[in-house]
């Protein structure tokens, strides 16, 4: 039975799959409550339309990306003045790190759920629905008299197990025919690496840092996706997969073992995140033999004195080694690297361009980097800020590099190369969505001619890809390193972008057909 029939709102950022909303209303569906979620990309009218319709005795603003946190205020104010009165909250790695600056940037809110909110979330509820006093719950904020109070802090779950499996939205299509899911093993991670704040997250709740579910409990989870929504591909969301637990690889070889003998092994295939260091060939081998196709690795710098900085504790040939053990392998892999970062120098980007030039040099993989970005509450920002470095507000936090001619470079990469690099229908991205396809299309079908030339011929465009974008890189650097750029900037990057324009649309030309066969050999 229903407690009642006013539904709890949550309003989160929908492009992806919000696991962490999704056991937030499987706790609250378990306990009797409806909840919704509506996508915070809705237009706000929308919004307000909906929830007017629904009348919810909360709503509650998924702050996990720092980034959307305008868009939460805004939207929160929208509503407030658009006659919306009920209870609004938030929750997320920044409302629990810092509510005294939500507050700020989001006045209309009443509380805040810090932390790990599924079972604070549902006490809430329950006293505004039985108009009991909800500043007695454990691990929330509000503001009283001008001040801002934090009620002691709830225990974490120990045991990941107990949760009811999330809520989700419908699965989408990872190739055709084949359906995708998110899912995690685990929560939290042991490493402490400076641009991260997962770690400070789980320190401040109290700990235990990272936690496992059991491998039993995931596969069950993964047959039920299976067998229900007809998922066979999963993607893995933990910030470090248990590969390596305190025990070895145990854990690993028993969520192998309770794959075949649930009869998982070969009708589902599997993506995770991991460290370089995580990677040895026997250990991967038998994942690959029970689905395992894509891993990402976050190599984040090519150079020992990056790593250093960034506290990765491993060496640069760590990284190499393990991509090497990967294409030995015929396991795919994505990677995260960060080539402009706040000590970087020309002699630096080059040496990181050599090294990614190294892991992509069979033409597995394209070419990518980003600029690390200061996340809030990681040792990286606090470093910027007693430096007198960090600039901009909330969501937007930035520095400048060690020289005007080095932040000038990165302002030519991201005029002339954001789309070849991070858009949608970018050289990188449509590289990509051809390595799963043909990851796909070799693990549940058998080898044909089409596809073996689909291979070769994405292999030739992406070596093609990393072949342009390394030399044009490697001119950037030599130009704006010179100063020549202070003389014909302008007109340099104008020549710059129209050859990149050009090869872009070759390129993603070569993709896009690559992809079109794909697609027809799967449909025939």
């Amino acid at each position: 039975m229903r407690i009642s029939a006013h539904p709890v709102f949550l309003v989160a950022f929908g492009e992806e799959e919000n696991l962490g909303v999704g056991y937030l209303r499987s706790v609250l569906n378990t306990a009797g409550m409806e909840s919704r979620m509506v996508d915070l990309r809705y237009d706000n009218e929308e919004i307000l339309a909906c929830i007017r319709r629904h009348d919810p005795v909360a709503v509650g603003f998924s702050v996990i990306f720092e980034v959307f946190i305008e868009e939460f205020a805004h939207l929160a104010r929208y509503l407030r003045k658009g006659g919306i009165n009920c209870h609004f909250t938030a929750g997320g790695y920044y409302a629990s790190l810092h509510p005294d600056k939500l507050f700020r940037l989001i006045p209309e809110l009443d509380s805040i759920v810090r932390f790990e909110g599924e079972y604070t979330f549902l006490e809430l509820v329950k006293c505004l629905l039985a108009h009991n006093d909800w500043k007695r719950v454990r691990n929330i904020a509000f503001r009283e008299d001008g001040h801002i109070v934090t009620t002691p802090l709830r225990k974490l779950e120990k045991d990941l197990d107990s949760f009811p499996f999330p809520v989700r939205k419908p699965p989408g299509e990872y190739a055709p025919g084949r359906k995708f899911t998110t899912i995690i093993s685990g929560r939290g991670c042991v490493y402490d690496c400076s641009f991260c704040n997962t770690g400070e997250f789980y320190r401040q709740a109290g700990g235990p840092v990272k936690r496992i579910r059991s491998p039993e409990m995931v596969i069950r989870e993964m047959h039920q996706l299976y067998t229900e929504k007809r998922c066979t591909v999963f993607l893995f969301q933990d910030d470090d997969f248990p590969v390596k637990c305190a025990d070895g690889n145990s854990w690993i070889k028993s969520f192998c073992s309770e794959l075949e003998r649930i009869g998982l092994h070969n009708k589902v295939m599997w993506k995770i995140n991991c460290r370089p260091d995580e990677v040895d060939p026997d250990t991967f081998l038998l994942m690959k033999k029970h689905g395992l196709f894509l891993v990402f690795l976050g190599l984040e710098d090519g150079t020992d004195e990056g790593l250093t900085r960034l506290n990765k504790r491993m060496r640069a040939t760590t990284g190499t080694a393990a991509v090497e053990t990967l294409n030995r392998l015929d396991i795919g892999y994505d990677y995260g690297m960060m080539m402009f970062q706040p000590e970087t120098s020309f002699k630096s980007l080059r040496e990181n361009l050599k090294f990614l030039e190294k892991v992509c040099s069979n033409g597995t993989a394209p070419i990518t980097f980003l600029k690390l970005m200061p996340y809030f509450s990681t040792k990286l920002v606090r470093e910027l800020r007693e430096q007198g470095r960090l600039k901009g507000r909330p969501g937007y936090l930035d520095y400048n590099l060690r020289s005007e001619s080095l932040d000038a470079c990165w302002s030519a990469v991201t005029e002339c190369l954001a789309e070849w690099l991070w858009g949608s229908q970018g050289v990188v991205n449509l590289a990509k969505w051809v390595r799963n396809w043909l990851a796909v299309s070799d693990y549940f079908g058998n080898s044909t001619i089409t596809r073996e030339e689909c291979r070769t011929r994405y292999r030739d465009t992406v070596a093609q890809s990393n072949l342009f974008l390394a030399e044009t890189m490697t001119g950037f650097f030599d130009y704006y390193e010179s100063g020549d750029y202070l003389r014909d900037g302008q007109k340099h990057k104008m020549k710059s972008k129209a050859d990149i324009e050009e090869n872009h649309q070759l390129l993603c030309r070569s993709f896009n057909e690559t992809l079109k066969s794909l697609r027809a050999e799967a449909l025939s």
